[in-house]
C-alpha cells in the first residue's frame, strides 16, 4: 500500500469521526467499511491487500493495549469471575455448540463437513466491542454492561485464537482431533502468553518509574504493546494475551506513580490519537477486500449461520448467568440479550480468515467466503440496531 492510498483512507475516518461524535445510529466501523467497499470499485485500490501479517503486526497489538491499559481496573477485580468464564468456558462452549449446529443445519443447504463447520464457528467467537461499549458507557442504567462486554473481548481474543489454530490445524493437515493433545497446547498457549504478559509487563512498567520524561514515558508505552505481542509470538506462545496481561499490568503499577494523574494524560492523549486512525484504516481496508469475498452461492447458509451465532450465544450466556445465584441478580434479562446482541464479530474474525487464506489454496473458497460474509453481516446489522435496541429496552 502505497503512501497517497493511506493518506485517503486515512482522511476518510477523520471525516466519518468528526461527522457524529456518538456513533449512534450511523457507527464508525459501518460507515467505514461502506466507504471501502466503494473506493474498491474503482481500479486504483484493487491492489490493495489486507493480510493477516498486516492486521496482526500492525493493528491489533496497539488496539488490544489501549483496551487492556485503558479498562478500568476496580471494575476488573468485582467482574473478573464473570468475564474470566464467558472468555474460556463460554468460548469452548459456544465454539463446539455453533460447529455442531452449522454442520447439522448446512447439510441441506450447502456441503460442508463438520471440520469445516468447526473451523466457521471458531471464526466466530471472537467478539468486536467497539461499537458497543462506546454505546453503553453513555447509558447510565447500562454501563455496568459495558466493562463486560469489553472485558470478555480482551479474554476471548487470546483464548479464541488458541481454539482456532488448532481447529485449523487438525482442518487442513487432515489430522483426526486429539482432544487431549488439544487441551495441552491449549493450555499452553493461553497459560504461556498470560505469563510472557506479566513478566515483560512488570518489567516495563518498573522502568516508566525511572523515566521523568514524559514522551520517552509515552514511547515505552508504545515499545511495550508491541514488543509483549512479538516475545509471546516468539517463544511460541500467546502474543495477543500478552499484549493484554502487559497492559493490564501497565495500569495497575501507574497506580504507584506519583505523577500517575499527569503521565495517564499524555498515554490517554497518544492512544487516544491512535485508536481512531488505526480503525479508520482497518475498517475502510475490509470495506476493499470484501468485494473478492462476496458471492451469491449459500446465501441461505449465510444468514442461517449469523442467526445460529446469535442464538447460540445468546443460550451459553443464558445458562452461564443463571448457575450463579450472585450473576444471577447482577444481570437482568434485558441485560443478557444486549450483551448477545452486543457479541458483534469483526477485526480478530477478519485477521483469523484472512490468515487461512493462502493456506486454503483456494480449494476452501466457499468456505471463506461463506465465513465472511456471516462476519459482516453480523458486522453490519448489530451495530446498526444496537443503539435502537438498547433505546428500547431502556424505555421498557
Amino acid at each position: 500500500m502505497n503512501a497517497p492510498i493511506l493518506l485517503i483512507i486515512a482522511c476518510i475516518g477523520f471525516f466519518v469521526f468528526t461527522m457524529d461524535k456518538n456513533q449512534k445510529k450511523f457507527p464508525a466501523p459501518v460507515l467505514l467499511i461502506a466507504a471501502g467497499m466503494l473506493l474498491g470499485l474503482f481500479p486504483v485500490f484493487e491492489n490493495v491487500e489486507l493480510t493477516r501479517e498486516f492486521i496482526f503486526h500492525w493493528i491489533l497489538p496497539a488496539l488490544l493495549f489501549i483496551s487492556a491499559y485503558q479498562f478500568p481496573l476496580q471494575q476488573l477485580r468485582k467482574k473478573a469471575a464473570f468475564i474470566i468464564t464467558l472468555g474460556t468456558i463460554g468460548v469452548f462452549l459456544s465454539a463446539l455448540l455453533l460447529g455442531v449446529a452449522l454442520y447439522v443445519g448446512g447439510q441441506a443447504l450447502v456441503d460442508i463437513s463438520l471440520a469445516g463447520a468447526m473451523v466457521i464457528a471458531a471464526l466466530l467467537v471472537p467478539t468486536d466491542p467497539v461499537t458497543v461499549v462506546s454505546i453503553l458507557k453513555k447509558s447510565r442504567d447500562r454501563h455496568h454492561l459495558a466493562e463486560v462486554v469489553e472485558g470478555e473481548s480482551l479474554i476471548n481474543d487470546g483464548t479464541s485464537i488458541v481454539v482456532f489454530s488448532l481447529l485449523a490445524g487438525y482442518y487442513f493437515q487432515n489430522r483426526s482431533l486429539d482432544f487431549g493433545m488439544f487441551t495441552l497446547e491449549f493450555i499452553y498457549t493461553a497459560a504461556g502468553g498470560a505469563a510472557a504478559g506479566l513478566v515483560v509487563g512488570w518489567i516495563t512498567s518498573k522502568g516508566i518509574h525511572k523515566i521523568d520524561h514524559h514522551i520517552y514515558q509515552v514511547w515505552l508505552s508504545l515499545l511495550l504493546a508491541y514488543g509483549s505481542f512479538f516475545i509471546g509470538e516468539g517463544i511460541g506462545v500467546s502474543g495477543v494475551l500478552a499484549t493484554v496481561v502487559s497492559g493490564l499490568i501497565m495500569s495497575k503499577e501507574l497506580t504507584s506513580n506519583e505523577k500517575e494523574k499527569t503521565l495517564r494524560k499524555d498515554l490517554t492523549s497518544f492512544w487516544g490519537t491512535t485508536e481512531p486512525v488505526l480503525l479508520s484504516i482497518i475498517f475502510v481496508m475490509i470495506g476493499i477486500e470484501s468485494i473478492d469475498f462476496l458471492q451469491v452461492d449459500g446465501l441461505w447458509f449465510v444468514g442461517a449461520g449469523f442467526l445460529l451465532s446469535i442464538a447460540i450465544r445468546g443460550a451459553v450466556l443464558f445458562c452461564i448467568v443463571k448457575v450463579v445465584p450472585s450473576w444471577n441478580q447482577t444481570f437482568t434479562n434485558p441485560d443478557i440479550f444486549l450483551m448477545t446482541w452486543g457479541g458483534i464479530k469483526g477485526t480478530m474474525s477478519l485477521a483469523l480468515l484472512l490468515g487461512i487464506t493462502g493456506e486454503s489454496g483456494g480449494s476452501d473458497a466457499g468456505l471463506l467466503s461463506w465465513a465472511f460474509m456471516m462476519i459482516m453481516l453480523s458486522l453490519l446489522v448489530q451495530s446498526l440496531t444496537f443503539y435502537p435496541l438498547q433505546q428500547k429496552l431502556r424505555r421498557e
